[in-house]
């Protein structure tokens, strides 16, 4: 019998955890997520997380190893195929990428994922597309830190660059809309820009920005 002490620790642990990850706080989901592995090493699903938290950090080794083992353990399935494309492409792996995203299309159920995975693997064709893609993740990153930093003006900038480069880069275009939102209070603008990014993604929070932009901006026209 289960220790309920344990129990309650771990649904506390994992809750956070998972709001860790939602935030992109990755090292202090990997630290939530590690408390759980030493209590319950084997619990379902784990190891994915695990691997999120590491991608989060660039600890790319580590993620593929939790990944692969998950793939192994549990078998196929469109998130796994997926997360082990979309690690292959933070790392800037471009065979790997393509092998896996290609794993992928075929299980993916969701229009807008189908999209984003259709556009990398045409990226990883060429040496120049993928190395294209790349770039647009590293302004992607950039921009990030300079809103972190509260230069907004710079960070706008960063993430333009980000999304012209690469469209389906959903991430720079979500951003760009919370700064519209949320900083510039041009709310049109935010929703073109949340508009941009669901065409590339299923994310429940993402598309949640569009729907609060969208009614920001219908009662701002009631005014």
């Amino acid at each position: 019998m289960k220790n309920p002490f344990s129990f309650i620790s771990i649904r506390f642990w994992e809750r956070a955890a998972l709001n860790c990850l939602i935030t992109q706080k990755y090292a202090k989901a990997e630290e939530f997520f590690r408390k759980i592995q030493a209590v319950e090493p084997n619990k379902f699903g784990l190891g994915h997380n695990l691997a999120l938290s590491c991608i989060g950090q660039e600890k790319f080794e580590e993620a593929e190893t939790y990944l692969l083992r998950e793939l192994e353990r549990y078998g196929e399935t469109f998130i796994r195929y997926k997360s082990l494309g979309d690690m292959y492409y933070i790392w800037g792996k471009r065979e790997p990428c393509e092998n896996y995203y290609a794993l992928a299309l075929p299980l993916c159920a969701h229009k807008a994922d189908r999209s984003q995975i259709e556009h990398r693997i045409a990226q990883c064709k060429t040496e120049e597309a993928f190395a294209a893609a790349i770039k647009s993740y590293d302004y992607l990153k950039q921009g990030n830190k300079k809103m972190e930093e509260k230069e907004f003006g710079a960070a706008h900038g960063l993430l333009l660059k980000a999304a012209e480069l690469d469209r389906c880069n959903f991430q720079a275009w979500n951003n760009l809309g919370a700064l519209e939102l949320n900083i510039h209070k041009n709310t049109a603008e935010a929703v073109k820009y949340f508009q941009k990014a669901v065409q590339y993604t299923s994310l429940i929070g993402i598309h949640a920005n569009l729907k609060k932009a969208r009614d920001t901006l219908a009662k701002e026209s009631k005014i």
